[in-house]
């Protein structure tokens, strides 16, 4: 297709945006938080296009450990990931922590929730060792307090 042909349909962010959105699928960040250069890398074949259909959600916290910065780390052992995100490093930088977070866990997976579970254990042991919120039971006690369905009523 040449560029006269594609400009001539589409000759805005904008119009970019809502066909990659609409008539594609793409599952896209707000429009505010994408670029006109990933939208046309989207296009042009150069990165991996997500379906909004195929999302999967997760929900991660705002811990210590489980920051973009160390999300995107941790997708880089993902090469599949990174074929997704802008080429540009400032233009992931503007790319929304929700968007991101569930960009990741759509391509990887049970290994990304795996890590976002451990990184919630590391971060809940801390803080149950650091403010001494942790009580001594004697084993046969905590196995019977594990398996009982018993609930407080009040």
């Amino acid at each position: 297709m040449s560029a006269a042909e594609f400009s001539a349909k589409f000759s805005s962010k904008a119009e970019v945006y809502r066909f990659l959105a609409c008539d594609v699928g793409c599952y896209l960040p707000s429009y505010e938080d994408i670029t006109i250069w990933h939208l046309k890398d989207l296009a042009a074949g150069k990165r991996k296009i997500i379906k909004a259909s195929n999302v999967k959600t997760i929900h991660i916290p705002q811990f210590e450990g489980l920051t973009v910065k160390d999300m995107l780390t941790n997708a880089k052992n993902f090469p599949i990931v990174m074929q997704a995100l802008p080429i540009e490093p400032r233009e992931i930088n503007k790319l929304p922590r929700q968007y991101l977070a569930n960009l990741i866990y759509t391509m990887v997976g049970d290994p990304f929730r795996n890590w976002i579970e451990k990184k919630i254990q590391e971060r809940n042991e801390k803080i149950m060792k650091e403010k001494n919120l942790a009580i001594e039971m004697d084993p046969d006690v905590l196995k019977a307090f594990r398996t009982s369905h018993y609930v407080s009523s009040k």
